[in-house]
């Protein structure tokens, strides 16, 4: 036997895994106009940095996972741009930034993606424009009390 079919395989599999991260590449920088970012250089890099972040966490041999992992990450990149210019904890403000991503997605706010992904800080301007459109409640919450109700155990006698 020879060392040629291993490396005949290896080669397949390297040029398999660059198509397959190109595909991906590819869908990435699509999601990402999605998104409304227009500057092609801006959606090079981060389509290629979100590619890079998700091959580090994929097998080499699924490239739909690292398609979808590649994606998330873009979705993450940008939830964290939003909640760095409005200056809030993405963590702790989950509903305010989905509210600011359907405001920048859904809306005419006059705000690009470019724009709050460049933010390197909360920015008042920025935040009171996307302020504006955020989406509201229909009809509108409104807290009402609950009435004391009497809790009855088929055990135990309480009142």
């Amino acid at each position: 036997m020879s060392a040629e079919p291993a490396a005949v395989s290896a080669a397949m599999a390297a040029d398999t895994t660059a198509h397959g991260a190109c595909e991906t590449g590819e869908t990435v920088r699509s999601y990402l106009r999605r998104l409304r970012f227009q500057d092609p250089a801006l959606i090079e890099r981060l389509a290629a940095e979100c590619v890079e972040r998700a091959r580090r966490r994929v097998s080499r041999h699924d490239p739909a996972e690292l398609s979808r992992r590649a994606i998330e990450e873009a979705q993450r990149r940008l939830d964290q741009a939003l909640a760095r210019a409005l200056g809030v904890n993405a963590g702790r403000e989950p509903a305010l930034i989905a509210a600011a991503r359907a405001a920048l997605l859904l809306a005419d706010a006059g705000v690009t993606a470019d724009e709050v992904y460049l933010t390197a800080s909360a920015n008042p301007a920025l935040a009171s424009r996307l302020s504006r459109h955020l989406p509201q409640a229909q009809p509108p919450e409104a807290p009402a009390s609950m009435q004391p109700q009497k809790l009855r155990f088929f055990l135990f006698k309480s009142v």
